[in-house]
Protein backbone atom coordinates (compact mmCIF):
# COMPACT_ATOMS: atom_id res chain seq x y z
CA UNK A 1 0.00 0.00 0.00
CA UNK A 2 1.39 3.17 -1.18
CA UNK A 3 2.15 6.22 1.67
CA UNK A 4 -1.06 8.46 0.88
CA UNK A 5 -3.43 5.38 1.16
CA UNK A 6 -1.97 4.63 4.65
CA UNK A 7 -2.79 8.34 5.38
CA UNK A 8 -6.14 7.91 4.20
CA UNK A 9 -6.95 5.32 6.16
CA UNK A 10 -5.38 6.68 9.40
CA UNK A 11 -7.36 10.07 8.76
CA UNK A 12 -10.28 7.89 8.11
CA UNK A 13 -10.17 6.10 11.53
CA UNK A 14 -9.42 9.10 13.71
CA UNK A 15 -12.84 10.78 12.13
CA UNK A 16 -14.81 7.80 12.70
CA UNK A 17 -13.09 7.77 16.36
CA UNK A 18 -13.89 11.49 16.84
CA UNK A 19 -17.15 11.33 15.54
CA UNK A 20 -18.18 8.04 18.19
CA UNK A 21 -16.45 10.14 20.67
CA UNK A 22 -19.11 13.37 20.06
CA UNK A 23 -22.01 10.71 19.76
CA UNK A 24 -20.93 9.36 23.83
CA UNK A 25 -20.60 12.97 24.83
CA UNK A 26 -24.25 13.90 23.06
CA UNK A 27 -25.74 10.72 24.58
CA UNK A 28 -24.47 11.04 27.93
CA UNK A 29 -25.80 14.92 27.71
CA UNK A 30 -28.92 13.72 26.61
CA UNK A 31 -29.18 11.47 29.34
CA UNK A 32 -28.99 13.84 32.02
CA UNK A 33 -30.91 16.43 29.80
CA UNK A 34 -33.97 14.21 30.37
CA UNK A 35 -33.56 13.52 33.78
CA UNK A 36 -33.40 17.37 34.99
CA UNK A 37 -36.44 17.93 32.57
CA UNK A 38 -38.88 15.21 33.42
CA UNK A 39 -38.13 14.32 37.26
CA UNK A 40 -39.51 15.63 40.40
CA UNK A 41 -37.73 15.44 43.39
CA UNK A 42 -40.48 13.31 46.21
CA UNK A 43 -39.60 13.25 49.30
CA UNK A 44 -42.89 10.82 50.47
CA UNK A 45 -40.66 8.12 51.82
CA UNK A 46 -43.63 5.51 50.56
CA UNK A 47 -44.16 7.05 47.09
CA UNK A 48 -40.45 8.40 45.63
CA UNK A 49 -39.16 6.18 42.79
CA UNK A 50 -35.31 6.79 42.16
CA UNK A 51 -35.40 6.64 38.45
CA UNK A 52 -32.32 6.38 35.99
CA UNK A 53 -32.57 6.89 32.00
CA UNK A 54 -32.24 4.07 29.77
CA UNK A 55 -31.09 4.41 26.54
CA UNK A 56 -32.25 1.66 24.46
CA UNK A 57 -34.41 -0.87 26.72
CA UNK A 58 -32.83 -4.87 25.28
CA UNK A 59 -35.72 -6.56 25.70
CA UNK A 60 -39.78 -5.86 24.91
CA UNK A 61 -40.85 -2.63 27.82
CA UNK A 62 -43.87 -1.17 28.37
CA UNK A 63 -44.78 1.99 29.78
CA UNK A 64 -46.00 1.06 33.34
CA UNK A 65 -48.35 4.92 33.13
CA UNK A 66 -49.94 4.69 29.21
CA UNK A 67 -49.41 0.94 28.87
CA UNK A 68 -47.64 1.65 25.41
CA UNK A 69 -44.48 -0.30 23.92
CA UNK A 70 -41.22 1.86 24.41
CA UNK A 71 -37.77 1.92 23.30
CA UNK A 72 -36.15 3.88 25.88
CA UNK A 73 -36.98 5.74 28.61
CA UNK A 74 -36.54 5.86 32.44
CA UNK A 75 -36.29 2.92 35.07
CA UNK A 76 -36.92 2.77 38.81
CA UNK A 77 -34.02 1.02 40.31
CA UNK A 78 -35.80 0.00 43.15
CA UNK A 79 -39.04 -1.44 42.70
CA UNK A 80 -38.48 -1.65 38.88
CA UNK A 81 -41.02 0.20 36.77
CA UNK A 82 -40.29 1.62 33.37
CA UNK A 83 -42.32 4.83 32.09
CA UNK A 84 -41.74 7.21 29.31
CA UNK A 85 -39.51 10.39 30.05
CA UNK A 86 -42.10 12.81 29.81
CA UNK A 87 -44.20 10.67 32.40
CA UNK A 88 -42.02 10.62 35.11
CA UNK A 89 -43.67 13.19 37.13
CA UNK A 90 -46.99 11.06 36.95
CA UNK A 91 -45.70 7.38 37.66
CA UNK A 92 -44.26 9.84 40.80
CA UNK A 93 -48.47 10.61 41.75
CA UNK A 94 -49.72 7.06 40.53
CA UNK A 95 -47.31 4.44 41.23
CA UNK A 96 -46.47 3.54 44.69
CA UNK A 97 -42.58 2.57 44.89
CA UNK A 98 -41.60 -0.26 47.03
CA UNK A 99 -41.95 1.34 50.51
CA UNK A 100 -38.77 1.48 52.42
CA UNK A 101 -40.87 2.04 55.30
CA UNK A 102 -44.54 0.54 56.48
CA UNK A 103 -46.93 0.59 59.38
CA UNK A 104 -48.14 -2.98 58.78
CA UNK A 105 -48.28 -5.34 60.83
CA UNK A 106 -47.63 -8.07 58.25
CA UNK A 107 -45.95 -7.61 55.03
CA UNK A 108 -47.56 -7.97 51.80
CA UNK A 109 -46.51 -8.47 48.08
CA UNK A 110 -45.94 -4.78 46.23
CA UNK A 111 -46.91 -6.18 43.12
CA UNK A 112 -45.57 -4.00 39.74
CA UNK A 113 -47.37 -4.58 36.74
CA UNK A 114 -45.91 -6.13 33.78
CA UNK A 115 -42.14 -6.31 32.16
CA UNK A 116 -41.39 -9.75 33.56
CA UNK A 117 -38.49 -11.40 33.02
CA UNK A 118 -37.85 -13.91 30.16
CA UNK A 119 -39.29 -17.25 30.69
CA UNK A 120 -41.41 -16.23 34.02
CA UNK A 121 -43.63 -18.59 34.87
CA UNK A 122 -46.85 -17.81 37.77
CA UNK A 123 -45.98 -19.08 41.26
CA UNK A 124 -49.57 -20.52 41.57
CA UNK A 125 -50.42 -22.27 38.79
CA UNK A 126 -47.11 -22.93 37.21
CA UNK A 127 -47.88 -21.53 33.77
CA UNK A 128 -45.68 -19.19 31.73
CA UNK A 129 -46.89 -15.47 32.45
CA UNK A 130 -45.38 -12.06 30.89
CA UNK A 131 -44.82 -13.93 27.53
CA UNK A 132 -47.91 -11.14 25.77
CA UNK A 133 -47.14 -8.11 24.06
CA UNK A 134 -48.32 -6.08 26.11
CA UNK A 135 -48.09 -4.87 30.07
CA UNK A 136 -49.82 -7.95 31.41
CA UNK A 137 -48.97 -9.74 34.91
CA UNK A 138 -47.43 -9.23 37.90
CA UNK A 139 -44.05 -9.67 39.70
CA UNK A 140 -43.56 -8.72 43.61
CA UNK A 141 -40.65 -6.52 43.80
CA UNK A 142 -39.59 -8.11 47.31
CA UNK A 143 -39.86 -11.93 46.76
CA UNK A 144 -39.50 -11.37 43.14
CA UNK A 145 -42.38 -13.75 42.47
CA UNK A 146 -44.39 -13.39 39.04
CA UNK A 147 -47.85 -14.73 38.96
CA UNK A 148 -50.56 -14.15 35.97
CA UNK A 149 -53.36 -11.52 37.27
CA UNK A 150 -56.19 -13.32 38.32
CA UNK A 151 -53.82 -15.32 40.63
CA UNK A 152 -52.63 -12.87 42.79
CA UNK A 153 -54.91 -13.21 45.04
CA UNK A 154 -54.28 -16.41 46.09
CA UNK A 155 -51.01 -14.77 47.79
CA UNK A 156 -51.22 -12.53 50.65
CA UNK A 157 -48.16 -12.49 53.06
CA UNK A 158 -44.55 -11.80 51.30
CA UNK A 159 -42.03 -13.86 53.13
CA UNK A 160 -39.32 -11.83 51.02
CA UNK A 161 -38.38 -15.13 49.20
CA UNK A 162 -34.37 -16.64 48.92
CA UNK A 163 -32.44 -13.57 50.15
CA UNK A 164 -35.00 -12.97 53.05
CA UNK A 165 -32.02 -13.63 55.96
CA UNK A 166 -30.62 -10.16 54.27
CA UNK A 167 -33.05 -8.32 54.14
CA UNK A 168 -34.32 -5.51 56.45
CA UNK A 169 -38.44 -5.71 56.32
CA UNK A 170 -39.87 -2.43 55.55
CA UNK A 171 -42.36 -3.14 58.47
CA UNK A 172 -39.64 -3.28 61.11
CA UNK A 173 -38.12 -0.13 60.15
CA UNK A 174 -38.44 4.33 60.82
CA UNK A 175 -36.81 6.39 58.51
CA UNK A 176 -36.12 9.97 58.23
CA UNK A 177 -34.88 12.00 55.36
CA UNK A 178 -31.87 14.42 55.82
CA UNK A 179 -30.52 17.08 53.82
CA UNK A 180 -32.31 20.61 52.32
CA UNK A 181 -36.03 19.93 50.93
CA UNK A 182 -35.46 22.21 48.41
CA UNK A 183 -32.34 20.49 46.90
CA UNK A 184 -31.65 17.00 45.41
CA UNK A 185 -28.77 16.44 48.35
CA UNK A 186 -31.17 14.23 50.41
CA UNK A 187 -31.12 10.53 51.66
CA UNK A 188 -32.70 8.36 53.65
CA UNK A 189 -31.23 7.44 57.17
CA UNK A 190 -32.32 5.10 60.03
CA UNK A 191 -34.30 6.52 63.04
CA UNK A 192 -35.73 3.11 64.61
CA UNK A 193 -35.43 -0.85 63.42
CA UNK A 194 -37.09 -3.41 65.63
CA UNK A 195 -35.86 -7.47 65.16
CA UNK A 196 -38.58 -9.57 62.90
CA UNK A 197 -39.80 -12.58 63.55
CA UNK A 198 -37.49 -14.89 61.90
CA UNK A 199 -34.86 -17.07 62.16
CA UNK A 200 -31.00 -16.61 61.46
CA UNK A 201 -31.37 -13.44 60.32
CA UNK A 202 -28.30 -11.46 59.33
CA UNK A 203 -28.97 -8.65 57.57
CA UNK A 204 -26.60 -7.44 54.96
CA UNK A 205 -25.26 -3.50 54.46
CA UNK A 206 -24.36 -2.96 50.98
CA UNK A 207 -21.34 -0.42 51.05
CA UNK A 208 -20.56 1.27 47.65
CA UNK A 209 -19.29 4.12 45.29
CA UNK A 210 -21.83 4.92 42.25
CA UNK A 211 -18.42 6.88 40.88
CA UNK A 212 -16.50 3.97 41.15
CA UNK A 213 -14.98 2.29 37.83
CA UNK A 214 -16.25 2.78 34.78
CA UNK A 215 -19.89 2.89 35.90
CA UNK A 216 -20.14 -0.32 37.61
CA UNK A 217 -20.60 1.23 40.71
CA UNK A 218 -23.36 2.78 39.79
CA UNK A 219 -24.99 -0.24 38.03
CA UNK A 220 -23.92 -2.65 41.09
CA UNK A 221 -26.16 0.01 43.47
CA UNK A 222 -29.49 -0.40 41.35
CA UNK A 223 -29.00 -4.33 41.13
CA UNK A 224 -28.74 -4.11 44.85
CA UNK A 225 -31.58 -1.80 45.62
CA UNK A 226 -33.92 -4.22 43.38
CA UNK A 227 -33.51 -6.62 46.02
CA UNK A 228 -32.52 -5.34 49.01
CA UNK A 229 -34.66 -2.51 51.27
CA UNK A 230 -33.33 0.76 49.66
CA UNK A 231 -31.83 2.31 52.83
CA UNK A 232 -29.51 -0.94 53.17
CA UNK A 233 -28.13 -0.05 49.98
CA UNK A 234 -25.07 3.22 50.89
CA UNK A 235 -23.24 4.85 48.46
CA UNK A 236 -20.77 6.83 49.93
CA UNK A 237 -20.74 9.77 47.31
CA UNK A 238 -23.68 10.39 49.36
CA UNK A 239 -23.65 9.02 52.95
CA UNK A 240 -20.64 8.30 55.06
CA UNK A 241 -19.65 4.53 55.87
CA UNK A 242 -19.86 5.60 59.50
CA UNK A 243 -23.22 7.06 58.87
CA UNK A 244 -24.49 3.91 57.10
CA UNK A 245 -23.34 1.81 59.67
CA UNK A 246 -25.86 2.91 62.16
CA UNK A 247 -28.16 -0.14 61.95
CA UNK A 248 -25.45 -2.11 63.85
CA UNK A 249 -25.82 0.62 66.31
CA UNK A 250 -29.76 0.26 66.85
CA UNK A 251 -29.62 -3.79 66.65
CA UNK A 252 -25.96 -4.51 68.68
CA UNK A 253 -27.30 -8.06 68.93
CA UNK A 254 -27.88 -8.72 65.40
CA UNK A 255 -24.85 -10.18 63.36
CA UNK A 256 -24.80 -7.57 60.27
CA UNK A 257 -22.94 -8.21 56.68
CA UNK A 258 -21.14 -5.72 55.32
CA UNK A 259 -20.54 -6.29 51.14
CA UNK A 260 -18.01 -3.57 50.50
CA UNK A 261 -18.29 -2.87 46.42
CA UNK A 262 -14.91 -1.82 45.51
CA UNK A 263 -10.80 -1.67 45.44
CA UNK A 264 -8.00 -2.53 48.78
CA UNK A 265 -8.74 1.16 49.76
CA UNK A 266 -12.65 1.27 49.89
CA UNK A 267 -12.24 -2.03 52.15
CA UNK A 268 -9.56 -0.51 54.25
CA UNK A 269 -12.33 2.67 54.45
CA UNK A 270 -15.01 0.80 55.79
CA UNK A 271 -12.48 -1.65 58.11
CA UNK A 272 -11.10 2.19 59.94
CA UNK A 273 -15.31 3.83 60.00
CA UNK A 274 -16.08 0.00 61.70
CA UNK A 275 -13.22 0.69 64.05
CA UNK A 276 -13.91 4.36 64.74
CA UNK A 277 -17.26 3.27 66.09
CA UNK A 278 -16.11 0.69 68.54
CA UNK A 279 -19.34 -1.47 68.02
CA UNK A 280 -19.96 -4.10 69.82
CA UNK A 281 -21.03 -6.30 67.53
CA UNK A 282 -18.80 -5.69 64.46
CA UNK A 283 -20.07 -6.81 61.16
CA UNK A 284 -18.30 -8.81 59.39
CA UNK A 285 -17.09 -7.74 56.02
CA UNK A 286 -17.78 -9.59 52.42
CA UNK A 287 -15.95 -7.95 49.54
CA UNK A 288 -17.33 -7.22 45.86
CA UNK A 289 -13.99 -6.56 44.15
CA UNK A 290 -14.25 -3.54 41.85
CA UNK A 291 -10.42 -2.21 42.17
CA UNK A 292 -6.97 -3.00 40.05
CA UNK A 293 -5.52 -5.25 42.94
CA UNK A 294 -7.86 -6.68 44.67
CA UNK A 295 -5.45 -8.45 46.74
CA UNK A 296 -6.96 -9.01 49.65
CA UNK A 297 -10.33 -10.47 47.84
CA UNK A 298 -8.30 -12.75 46.10
CA UNK A 299 -6.96 -14.10 49.14
CA UNK A 300 -10.37 -14.18 50.90
CA UNK A 301 -11.65 -16.48 47.67
CA UNK A 302 -14.20 -13.46 46.81
CA UNK A 303 -12.33 -13.26 43.15
CA UNK A 304 -9.97 -11.09 41.14
CA UNK A 305 -12.21 -8.00 40.15
CA UNK A 306 -15.82 -7.86 38.34
CA UNK A 307 -16.24 -5.40 35.45
CA UNK A 308 -19.56 -4.44 33.67
CA UNK A 309 -23.23 -6.15 34.58
CA UNK A 310 -22.82 -8.67 37.67
CA UNK A 311 -25.63 -10.79 38.37
CA UNK A 312 -25.91 -9.97 41.75
CA UNK A 313 -27.92 -13.32 42.84
CA UNK A 314 -24.57 -14.95 42.39
CA UNK A 315 -22.76 -12.38 45.21
CA UNK A 316 -25.75 -12.61 47.64
CA UNK A 317 -25.54 -16.71 47.62
CA UNK A 318 -21.63 -15.63 48.34
CA UNK A 319 -22.44 -14.03 51.00
CA UNK A 320 -25.15 -16.48 52.41
CA UNK A 321 -22.33 -19.34 52.53
CA UNK A 322 -19.21 -17.33 53.40
CA UNK A 323 -17.43 -18.23 56.76
CA UNK A 324 -16.13 -15.62 59.30
CA UNK A 325 -11.91 -15.32 59.30
CA UNK A 326 -9.85 -12.57 61.33
CA UNK A 327 -7.64 -10.31 59.56
CA UNK A 328 -4.47 -8.72 61.29
CA UNK A 329 -4.33 -5.16 61.35
CA UNK A 330 -1.08 -3.14 61.55
CA UNK A 331 0.19 0.33 62.51
CA UNK A 332 2.81 2.27 60.62
CA UNK A 333 3.99 5.04 62.36
CA UNK A 334 6.52 7.42 61.07
CA UNK A 335 8.46 9.97 62.83
CA UNK A 336 10.55 12.22 60.46
CA UNK A 337 14.07 12.82 60.97
CA UNK A 338 14.83 16.53 62.85
CA UNK A 339 16.63 19.02 60.24
CA UNK A 340 17.91 22.32 61.68
CA UNK A 341 15.65 21.88 64.58
CA UNK A 342 12.51 21.24 62.85
CA UNK A 343 10.60 17.78 61.95
CA UNK A 344 7.80 16.96 59.45
CA UNK A 345 4.55 16.08 61.70
CA UNK A 346 4.44 12.42 62.91
CA UNK A 347 2.22 10.39 60.67
CA UNK A 348 0.29 6.89 61.04
CA UNK A 349 -1.30 4.79 58.93
CA UNK A 350 -2.88 1.40 58.69
CA UNK A 351 -2.08 -1.72 56.89
CA UNK A 352 -4.04 -4.64 56.26
CA UNK A 353 -1.93 -5.92 53.21
CA UNK A 354 1.30 -4.66 52.58
CA UNK A 355 3.58 -2.12 52.84
CA UNK A 356 6.46 -1.64 50.63
CA UNK A 357 9.30 1.02 50.11
CA UNK A 358 11.62 1.54 47.28
CA UNK A 359 10.85 -0.05 43.53
CA UNK A 360 7.63 -1.38 43.10
CA UNK A 361 6.26 1.89 45.55
CA UNK A 362 7.60 3.98 42.57
CA UNK A 363 5.64 2.55 40.34
CA UNK A 364 2.97 2.44 42.17
CA UNK A 365 3.42 6.46 43.17
CA UNK A 366 3.90 7.29 39.26
CA UNK A 367 0.35 5.47 38.61
CA UNK A 368 -1.35 7.48 41.05
CA UNK A 369 -0.15 10.32 39.96
CA UNK A 370 -1.24 10.18 36.20
CA UNK A 371 -4.68 9.07 37.71
CA UNK A 372 -5.01 11.75 39.43
CA UNK A 373 -4.24 14.31 36.75
CA UNK A 374 -6.40 11.90 34.15
CA UNK A 375 -9.04 10.05 36.09
CA UNK A 376 -11.78 9.58 33.04
CA UNK A 377 -8.81 7.60 31.69
CA UNK A 378 -8.03 5.22 34.58
CA UNK A 379 -11.67 3.60 35.01
CA UNK A 380 -11.08 0.74 33.03
CA UNK A 381 -8.93 -2.19 34.80
CA UNK A 382 -7.16 -3.33 31.88
CA UNK A 383 -5.91 0.56 31.23
CA UNK A 384 -4.84 0.52 34.50
CA UNK A 385 -2.55 -2.98 34.25
CA UNK A 386 -1.21 -1.20 30.56
CA UNK A 387 -0.27 1.71 32.59
CA UNK A 388 1.34 -0.19 35.22
CA UNK A 389 3.61 -1.92 33.35
CA UNK A 390 4.35 0.70 31.18
CA UNK A 391 5.92 2.15 34.43
CA UNK A 392 7.23 -0.86 35.45
CA UNK A 393 9.61 -1.02 32.04
CA UNK A 394 10.37 2.48 32.35
CA UNK A 395 12.15 2.01 35.92
CA UNK A 396 13.99 -1.26 34.03
CA UNK A 397 16.05 1.05 32.59
CA UNK A 398 16.35 4.02 34.44
CA UNK A 399 16.45 2.54 37.93
CA UNK A 400 16.28 5.41 40.25
CA UNK A 401 15.89 3.32 43.13
CA UNK A 402 19.26 1.74 43.28
CA UNK A 403 21.33 1.30 46.01
CA UNK A 404 18.45 1.10 48.34
CA UNK A 405 20.16 -0.70 50.81
CA UNK A 406 22.63 1.85 51.26
CA UNK A 407 19.44 4.34 52.88
CA UNK A 408 18.01 1.91 54.83
CA UNK A 409 18.12 0.39 58.60
CA UNK A 410 16.28 -2.87 59.45
CA UNK A 411 14.86 -4.36 62.50
CA UNK A 412 13.16 -7.78 62.83
CA UNK A 413 11.98 -8.28 66.96
CA UNK A 414 14.72 -6.30 67.30
CA UNK A 415 17.07 -8.19 65.59
CA UNK A 416 18.89 -6.06 62.58
CA UNK A 417 19.46 -7.17 59.41
CA UNK A 418 22.21 -7.28 57.27
CA UNK A 419 20.72 -5.85 53.59
CA UNK A 420 22.02 -7.27 50.40
CA UNK A 421 22.16 -4.97 47.34
CA UNK A 422 18.04 -4.51 46.99
CA UNK A 423 15.77 -1.81 45.13
CA UNK A 424 12.69 -2.11 47.23
CA UNK A 425 11.76 -3.65 50.46
CA UNK A 426 8.42 -5.26 50.79
CA UNK A 427 6.59 -6.36 54.45
CA UNK A 428 3.75 -8.42 53.91
CA UNK A 429 0.49 -9.16 55.52
CA UNK A 430 -1.42 -10.86 53.16
CA UNK A 431 -0.12 -13.79 50.68
CA UNK A 432 -0.99 -12.10 47.38
CA UNK A 433 0.85 -8.91 46.47
CA UNK A 434 1.11 -6.71 43.02
CA UNK A 435 -2.51 -7.91 41.78
CA UNK A 436 -2.21 -11.51 42.09
CA UNK A 437 1.22 -12.67 42.53
CA UNK A 438 2.46 -14.86 45.63
CA UNK A 439 5.73 -14.18 45.89
CA UNK A 440 6.49 -15.75 49.38
CA UNK A 441 5.64 -19.02 47.61
CA UNK A 442 8.01 -18.97 45.07
CA UNK A 443 10.78 -20.74 44.74
CA UNK A 444 12.66 -22.90 47.63
CA UNK A 445 13.20 -22.09 51.04
CA UNK A 446 16.85 -21.48 51.82
CA UNK A 447 15.50 -21.23 55.63
CA UNK A 448 12.79 -22.75 57.72
CA UNK A 449 10.05 -20.69 58.07
CA UNK A 450 6.61 -20.80 59.36
CA UNK A 451 3.49 -20.70 57.07
CA UNK A 452 2.57 -17.31 56.21
CA UNK A 453 -1.07 -16.06 57.31
CA UNK A 454 -3.11 -12.91 57.44
CA UNK A 455 -3.99 -14.20 61.03
CA UNK A 456 -1.29 -15.43 62.82
CA UNK A 457 0.25 -11.66 64.11
CA UNK A 458 3.43 -12.32 62.03
CA UNK A 459 4.78 -10.22 59.15
CA UNK A 460 7.11 -11.62 56.23
CA UNK A 461 9.91 -9.26 54.90
CA UNK A 462 11.48 -9.61 51.48
CA UNK A 463 13.08 -7.68 49.13
CA UNK A 464 13.24 -6.91 45.43
CA UNK A 465 16.67 -6.56 43.53
CA UNK A 466 15.28 -4.60 40.67
CA UNK A 467 11.96 -3.66 38.57
CA UNK A 468 12.95 -6.65 36.29
CA UNK A 469 13.05 -8.96 39.41
CA UNK A 470 9.18 -7.72 40.21
CA UNK A 471 8.38 -8.93 36.41
CA UNK A 472 10.37 -12.02 37.00
CA UNK A 473 8.11 -12.41 40.35
CA UNK A 474 4.77 -12.15 38.33
CA UNK A 475 5.43 -14.94 36.25
CA UNK A 476 6.92 -17.43 38.59
CA UNK A 477 9.87 -16.93 36.97
CA UNK A 478 12.29 -15.92 40.19
CA UNK A 479 11.62 -16.10 43.98
CA UNK A 480 11.70 -13.24 46.35
CA UNK A 481 14.65 -12.29 48.75
CA UNK A 482 13.12 -13.54 51.88
CA UNK A 483 14.57 -11.78 54.80
CA UNK A 484 12.52 -13.05 57.65
CA UNK A 485 9.52 -12.97 60.15
CA UNK A 486 8.52 -10.73 62.81
CA UNK A 487 5.34 -9.31 64.76
CA UNK A 488 7.51 -5.72 64.78
CA UNK A 489 9.41 -4.25 62.35
CA UNK A 490 11.63 -1.31 62.01
CA UNK A 491 13.12 1.05 59.43
CA UNK A 492 15.36 3.42 59.18
CA UNK A 493 15.38 5.53 55.94
CA UNK A 494 18.40 8.06 55.83
CA UNK A 495 19.73 10.36 53.24
CA UNK A 496 17.40 11.28 50.68
CA UNK A 497 13.96 10.77 49.95
CA UNK A 498 12.23 7.41 48.60
CA UNK A 499 8.90 6.25 47.29
CA UNK A 500 6.69 4.58 49.55
CA UNK A 501 3.07 3.17 50.05
CA UNK A 502 1.20 0.99 52.05
CA UNK A 503 -2.12 -0.75 50.41
CA UNK A 504 -1.70 0.84 47.25
CA UNK A 505 -1.78 4.33 48.10
CA UNK A 506 2.14 6.07 47.55
CA UNK A 507 3.64 8.94 49.00
CA UNK A 508 7.70 10.35 48.60
CA UNK A 509 8.80 9.19 51.99
CA UNK A 510 11.27 11.77 53.90
CA UNK A 511 14.13 10.09 55.98
CA UNK A 512 12.68 9.01 59.16
CA UNK A 513 11.91 5.88 61.75
CA UNK A 514 9.17 3.60 60.41
CA UNK A 515 7.69 0.87 62.88
CA UNK A 516 5.08 -1.44 62.02
CA UNK A 517 2.99 -2.93 65.32
CA UNK A 518 0.09 -4.83 65.42
CA UNK A 519 -2.99 -2.57 65.83
CA UNK A 520 -5.67 -5.68 66.23
CA UNK A 521 -7.91 -7.75 64.18
CA UNK A 522 -11.16 -6.91 61.32
CA UNK A 523 -13.94 -9.53 61.21
CA UNK A 524 -14.12 -10.45 57.41
CA UNK A 525 -15.77 -13.39 55.47
CA UNK A 526 -14.13 -15.83 53.15
CA UNK A 527 -15.20 -18.27 50.57
CA UNK A 528 -11.80 -20.26 50.55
Amino acid sequence: MQMPEVESVSYALLSMLSMLAVLVLITRWYRKYRLRHYEVPVYDIHKGHRFFMVDMFTTPTYCNVDHVHIVHGAQCDSCGICVDDHLMKEANNRIPCKPASTREEQLHHHWVQGNLPLCSSCSVCGEECGALPELSDLRCCWCQQTVHENCASKLSVCQLGRYRQLIVPPNCVELRWVGLKATRQRHLVVKKVRHPDMKDWTPLIVIGNRKSGNNDGELLLRHFRSILNTPQVIDVHDISPENGLEWCHLLPDVSFHVLVCGGDGTIGWVLNAIEKLKLPNPPKVCILPLGTGNDLSRVLGWGEGYSGDVDVTDILDNVLKAKPVSLDRWTVDIRHTKHFGFARPRKEVVMNNYASIGVDALVTLNFHNKRKNWPSIFANRIVNKLTYFTYGTKDVLERECKDLHLKLKVELDGLPLELPEIEGLVVLNISSWGGGCHPWQLGKDDEIFATPRYDDGILEVMALSSAFHIAQLQVGMAAPIRLGQASTIKIKLSGSNAPMQVDGEPWEQHPGEITITARGQAALTSLE
